[in-house]
Protein backbone atom coordinates (compact mmCIF):
# COMPACT_ATOMS: atom_id res chain seq x y z
CA UNK A 1 0.00 0.00 0.00
CA UNK A 2 1.64 3.10 -0.94
CA UNK A 3 1.11 6.52 0.64
CA UNK A 4 1.45 10.44 0.01
CA UNK A 5 4.84 11.19 -0.78
CA UNK A 6 6.74 13.63 1.69
CA UNK A 7 8.61 16.35 0.82
CA UNK A 8 10.80 17.48 3.33
CA UNK A 9 14.56 19.16 4.10
CA UNK A 10 17.11 16.61 3.96
CA UNK A 11 19.16 16.30 7.29
CA UNK A 12 22.45 14.28 7.81
CA UNK A 13 20.42 11.27 8.93
CA UNK A 14 19.78 10.95 5.17
CA UNK A 15 23.02 10.69 3.69
CA UNK A 16 23.52 7.22 3.35
CA UNK A 17 20.35 7.11 1.39
CA UNK A 18 21.19 9.98 -0.92
CA UNK A 19 24.23 8.12 -1.96
CA UNK A 20 22.25 5.03 -2.76
CA UNK A 21 19.46 6.64 -4.67
CA UNK A 22 21.70 9.11 -6.54
CA UNK A 23 23.74 6.17 -7.73
CA UNK A 24 20.77 4.07 -8.71
CA UNK A 25 19.23 6.45 -10.66
CA UNK A 26 22.16 8.03 -12.49
CA UNK A 27 23.44 4.83 -13.84
CA UNK A 28 20.02 3.98 -14.84
CA UNK A 29 19.61 7.09 -16.79
CA UNK A 30 23.12 7.55 -18.34
CA UNK A 31 25.21 4.11 -18.54
CA UNK A 32 22.61 2.62 -21.23
CA UNK A 33 24.97 0.84 -22.43
CA UNK A 34 26.64 -0.54 -19.72
CA UNK A 35 29.24 0.08 -17.17
CA UNK A 36 32.64 1.72 -18.31
CA UNK A 37 35.92 2.03 -15.91
CA UNK A 38 35.16 6.13 -16.66
CA UNK A 39 31.75 5.44 -15.58
CA UNK A 40 32.44 3.48 -12.65
CA UNK A 41 34.95 5.34 -10.92
CA UNK A 42 32.84 8.83 -11.81
CA UNK A 43 29.78 7.50 -9.99
CA UNK A 44 31.98 5.75 -7.10
CA UNK A 45 33.68 9.10 -6.67
CA UNK A 46 30.84 11.79 -7.10
CA UNK A 47 28.13 10.25 -5.06
CA UNK A 48 29.61 9.49 -1.64
CA UNK A 49 28.50 9.74 1.77
CA UNK A 50 31.26 12.79 2.47
CA UNK A 51 30.53 14.85 -0.91
CA UNK A 52 26.07 14.76 0.83
CA UNK A 53 27.22 15.95 4.06
CA UNK A 54 29.37 18.94 2.25
CA UNK A 55 26.05 19.82 0.96
CA UNK A 56 23.52 19.57 3.76
CA UNK A 57 26.39 21.66 5.57
CA UNK A 58 26.42 24.30 2.62
CA UNK A 59 24.40 27.03 3.52
CA UNK A 60 24.37 28.20 -0.33
CA UNK A 61 22.36 24.85 -1.09
CA UNK A 62 18.96 23.11 -0.19
CA UNK A 63 18.74 19.96 -0.53
CA UNK A 64 14.97 18.56 -0.56
CA UNK A 65 14.20 14.55 -0.18
CA UNK A 66 11.16 12.89 -1.29
CA UNK A 67 9.79 10.11 0.91
CA UNK A 68 6.86 7.18 0.41
CA UNK A 69 6.35 5.27 3.11
CA UNK A 70 9.70 6.12 5.15
CA UNK A 71 12.11 5.20 2.02
CA UNK A 72 13.48 8.17 0.13
CA UNK A 73 12.49 8.05 -3.71
CA UNK A 74 13.71 10.97 -4.91
CA UNK A 75 15.72 14.30 -4.34
CA UNK A 76 16.21 18.12 -5.82
CA UNK A 77 18.99 19.84 -4.61
CA UNK A 78 18.95 23.77 -5.32
CA UNK A 79 22.29 26.23 -5.42
CA UNK A 80 22.16 30.06 -4.44
CA UNK A 81 24.50 31.57 -6.01
CA UNK A 82 25.33 29.48 -9.38
CA UNK A 83 25.58 31.57 -11.86
CA UNK A 84 23.86 30.21 -15.10
CA UNK A 85 26.71 29.64 -18.44
CA UNK A 86 24.41 31.03 -20.83
CA UNK A 87 22.56 33.87 -19.13
CA UNK A 88 22.72 36.69 -16.92
CA UNK A 89 19.09 36.09 -15.86
CA UNK A 90 19.51 33.46 -13.29
CA UNK A 91 21.78 32.31 -10.63
CA UNK A 92 19.67 29.96 -8.90
CA UNK A 93 20.17 26.30 -10.17
CA UNK A 94 18.18 23.10 -10.14
CA UNK A 95 21.40 21.18 -9.58
CA UNK A 96 19.86 17.94 -9.34
CA UNK A 97 15.83 16.43 -9.22
CA UNK A 98 16.26 12.75 -9.23
CA UNK A 99 13.24 10.63 -8.91
CA UNK A 100 13.39 6.68 -8.49
CA UNK A 101 12.22 4.64 -11.46
CA UNK A 102 9.32 2.97 -9.89
CA UNK A 103 7.94 6.86 -8.94
CA UNK A 104 8.39 8.46 -12.18
CA UNK A 105 5.19 9.67 -13.74
CA UNK A 106 3.65 9.55 -10.37
CA UNK A 107 3.58 13.49 -9.79
CA UNK A 108 7.19 13.10 -7.25
CA UNK A 109 9.25 15.06 -9.85
CA UNK A 110 6.22 18.06 -10.21
CA UNK A 111 6.57 18.64 -6.45
CA UNK A 112 9.94 18.30 -6.20
CA UNK A 113 9.98 20.62 -9.08
CA UNK A 114 7.32 22.99 -7.29
CA UNK A 115 9.56 23.37 -3.45
CA UNK A 116 12.16 23.82 -5.84
CA UNK A 117 10.97 26.92 -7.14
CA UNK A 118 9.55 27.98 -3.78
CA UNK A 119 12.63 27.75 -2.36
CA UNK A 120 14.09 30.03 -4.91
CA UNK A 121 11.08 32.35 -4.47
CA UNK A 122 11.86 32.96 -1.00
CA UNK A 123 15.29 33.77 -1.50
CA UNK A 124 14.17 36.62 -3.90
CA UNK A 125 11.13 37.40 -5.51
CA UNK A 126 12.59 37.61 -8.99
CA UNK A 127 13.78 34.38 -8.73
CA UNK A 128 14.67 32.18 -11.94
CA UNK A 129 15.98 28.81 -11.95
CA UNK A 130 18.30 27.29 -14.48
CA UNK A 131 19.14 24.38 -14.92
CA UNK A 132 21.30 21.80 -17.43
CA UNK A 133 20.26 18.24 -18.94
CA UNK A 134 22.25 15.99 -21.26
CA UNK A 135 20.40 16.37 -24.70
CA UNK A 136 19.94 12.37 -25.07
CA UNK A 137 17.76 12.46 -21.63
CA UNK A 138 14.53 13.10 -23.80
CA UNK A 139 12.27 11.95 -20.71
CA UNK A 140 13.82 14.82 -18.57
CA UNK A 141 13.52 17.18 -21.64
CA UNK A 142 10.05 16.95 -21.99
CA UNK A 143 9.09 17.33 -18.04
CA UNK A 144 11.47 20.41 -17.90
CA UNK A 145 9.01 21.94 -21.49
CA UNK A 146 6.17 20.95 -19.72
CA UNK A 147 6.90 22.96 -16.92
CA UNK A 148 7.66 26.06 -18.43
CA UNK A 149 11.35 26.08 -18.55
CA UNK A 150 12.77 27.05 -21.93
CA UNK A 151 16.21 26.73 -23.66
CA UNK A 152 18.86 29.37 -23.18
CA UNK A 153 21.91 27.06 -24.52
CA UNK A 154 24.50 24.62 -24.11
CA UNK A 155 27.21 23.60 -21.77
CA UNK A 156 28.98 20.73 -21.34
CA UNK A 157 29.42 18.34 -18.62
CA UNK A 158 32.78 16.52 -18.42
CA UNK A 159 33.63 12.86 -16.47
CA UNK A 160 36.40 10.51 -17.31
CA UNK A 161 38.29 13.12 -19.40
CA UNK A 162 34.97 13.23 -21.91
CA UNK A 163 32.62 16.36 -22.53
CA UNK A 164 29.27 15.53 -22.66
CA UNK A 165 26.91 18.00 -24.29
CA UNK A 166 24.09 19.23 -22.14
CA UNK A 167 21.14 21.56 -22.63
CA UNK A 168 20.68 25.00 -20.50
CA UNK A 169 17.17 25.94 -19.83
CA UNK A 170 15.72 28.96 -17.95
CA UNK A 171 12.41 28.51 -15.85
CA UNK A 172 10.25 31.05 -18.01
CA UNK A 173 8.49 32.77 -15.29
CA UNK A 174 9.77 33.50 -11.94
Amino acid sequence: MRHEPTIRQGVPADIACLAALVIQVWLHTYATDGIRSAIARYVLSEFTTEKFAGILADTESQLLVAEMNQHLVGYALVKFGAVCPTSALSNIELATLYVQEHFTRSGLGSALLARSQNLARERTDDAKLWLSVNIRNERAIAFYRKHGFEPAGTTQFEFGGEQHENHVFLAADA
